[in-house]
């Protein structure tokens, strides 16, 4: 029993040594904000694509995700929930995932509404919230804040 018992021990350490790195390089990740699109603008609301794009800057493992649930943010106003849904990213390269969102515009307010609908360059979006990772231990969440990247 005993020599059965370590290497079914080690056997489990190898797999949790490696789902830990797989959760880092997750989590070393850039997350930028990719994209946010107006594709309809009403009396009512405003419905817009939202991309956030994901870069693995491993050369050697795939990032992967099983879900990210956050808010969205608007010149700092919090005015929407917004969620992506399962993703994997190859070594060194990127991938964008995308939602879709419709806002009510009584939760933006009447003049950042009109901004939105314009697609005016004033507009400052965020999106703040946790990545769940799977693990043999369970989900682990971990925080992120997702903006635009600035060129300098």
């Amino acid at each position: 029993m005993k020599k059965l018992f370590i290497p079914v021990i080690c056997a489990a350490a190898l797999c949790a040594c490696a789902s830990v790195k797989g959760i880092q390089e997750s989590v070393n990740c850039k997350y930028t904000l990719a994209g946010v699109e107006v594709t309809d603008a009403g009396f009512t609301n405003i419905k817009m694509n939202v991309g956030m794009a994901v870069t693995n800057n491993s050369k050697t493992n795939t990032a992967s995700m099983n879900r990210f649930e956050g808010r969205l943010y608007i010149n700092d106003v919090d005015v929407s929930a917004i969620s992506f849904g399962a993703y994997e990213v190859l070594p060194s390269s990127t991938s964008v995932v995308k939602t879709t969102l419709n806002i009510p515009i009584a939760n933006i307010g009447k003049n950042i509404a009109g901004l939105v609908a314009a697609n005016s360059m004033s507009l400052n979006y965020k999106i703040v919230g946790k990545i769940y990772f799977d693990t043999p231990l369970g989900q682990i969440p971990f925080p992120i804040v997702v903006e635009p990247q600035i060129k300098k």
